[in-house]
């Protein structure tokens, strides 16, 4: 049966206070452009924003406003690049100087926690350009954005959506992270540790599923994914991480015991990233409820150490 996930999410947790968000931004086509200012759109695999640019007849923050509102609620978008905003939504603005508040019909609730992260941050950037902006505040049919757990995400600025654009000379980063596959019987958890070097712009979380993927590379470990699963999306909001892979995922089992591909999948992504919980989602259009006989689907997994084997004390 199909679901949908409703709700609001947020990324306005402690990590994000301290570091800010990371939404990976794709530079033009055009490399010797020049524009002063950007709209934004979704690439096409709805994983990253792409800007275009931008050159207002006027430049005051009047007609800023009114035009960039119209352009983004026209759905209106670059070559090969996906609306900002989904079909159904739409929005509406007032300001509260220095802050500009946004308000959006009940469609926003309809978004998946990936889409409402890059819609927020592409209407966020793309409002802090006009002069006499600041702050961006986000409504939802006239009532205040607030996260799952209830509180005001609040106001929004530069500093909220960080990226990184590949060009600096630290564009590149090493990072050793612990990896849980399967022992031989397919019954426990085994650590292995593994330093990868990447781009910066792709969140840490996407790189350890992609090496798992990949299978263990040590002596004794077996895998827990099968092979060509492919990862459609990993989304981090409000201290879940959500991951969704295709139906490969869960239809060429393993031999192993169910809860292995699951908390092989929530065990490593929890060792290094700021969420407490996961999700996993299978399939695309029609996406499954269970994963096996038992393993329920669209609900919070929590680290599970028990399954973990200690190899020096088996040895």
């Amino acid at each position: 049966m199909k679901r949908l996930i409703y709700g609001i999410f947020t990324v306005l947790l402690l990590g994000i206070l301290l570091t800010g968000c990371s939404v990976e931004v794709q530079e033009d086509q055009d490399k010797n452009n020049t524009a002063e200012y950007y709209l934004y759109d979704i690439n096409g695999d709805e994983t990253a924003l792409v800007r275009e640019a931008y050159t207002p007849e006027e430049s005051t923050a009047e007609y800023m406003l009114k035009d960039m509102m119209q352009r983004m609620n026209n759905k209106e978008s670059g070559k090969e690049a996906i609306s900002l905003l989904p079909d159904e939504l739409q929005m509406n603005y007032s300001v509260e100087a220095p802050v500009l508040v946004v308000n959006f019909n009940s469609s926003y609730k309809d978004m998946s926690a990936a889409r409402e992260i890059l819609v927020r941050a592409g209407v966020v950037k793309s409002f802090l350009q006009v002069p006499g902006i600041t702050a961006v505040r986000f409504t939802v049919e006239n009532e205040e954005l607030l996260d799952s757990r209830g509180n005001p995400v609040g106001d929004m600025t530069e500093d909220t959506f960080a990226e990184f654009t590949g060009n600096e000379p630290d564009a590149y980063c090493s990072n050793t992270f612990t990896l849980y596959f399967t022992d031989k019987e397919g019954t426990h958890l085994v650590k292995e540790q593994r330093t990868v070097r990447y781009k910066r712009t792709i969140p840490r979380e996407r790189i350890i599923l992609e090496q798992l993927m990949k299978g263990p590379m040590e002596k004794g470990h077996y895998p827990t994914i099968p092979e060509n699963t492919e990862l459609l999306n990993v989304t981090i909001a409000d201290g879940v991480c959500y991951v969704a892979f295709d139906q490969v995922f869960s239809s060429y089992a393993l031999e192993v015991s169910e809860k292995i591909p699951v908390y092989s999948v929530v065990n490593s992504l929890l060792d290094a990233v700021d969420a407490d919980k996961v999700q996993i989602t299978v399939g695309e259009k029609e996406k499954l409820d269970t994963f096996g006989q038992k393993m329920a689907l669209y609900r919070f997994y929590e680290k599970n150490d028990k399954l973990v084997v200690d190899e020096k004390e088996t040895k």
